[in-house]
């Protein structure tokens, strides 16, 4: 039987204890609709992620170098 998995959820907030409450909030979604979520593969309070070729870094978000390399040079 295949199982349903989620992949690529970003929360974002200055608030730790805000924070805290959404990713409960969130992640208590797929659980109710019986959907994996892998908790090993999750980041959690992290300053910096690539996101679908972005880097998102509090207050910033610009595009991966690494993806644009061939248009640049």
């Amino acid at each position: 039987m295949l199982k349903e998995h989620l992949n690529n959820i970003i929360i974002y907030l200055i608030s730790k204890e805000e924070y805290g409450e959404h990713v409960k909030w969130v992640l208590k979604r797929p659980q109710e609709k019986k959907i994996l979520v892998v908790i090993k593969k999750c980041k959690f309070f992290t300053r910096k992620t690539n996101f679908v070729r972005f880097i998102i870094k509090l207050g910033k978000i610009s595009i991966d170098p690494k993806k644009v390399k061939a248009i640049v040079y």
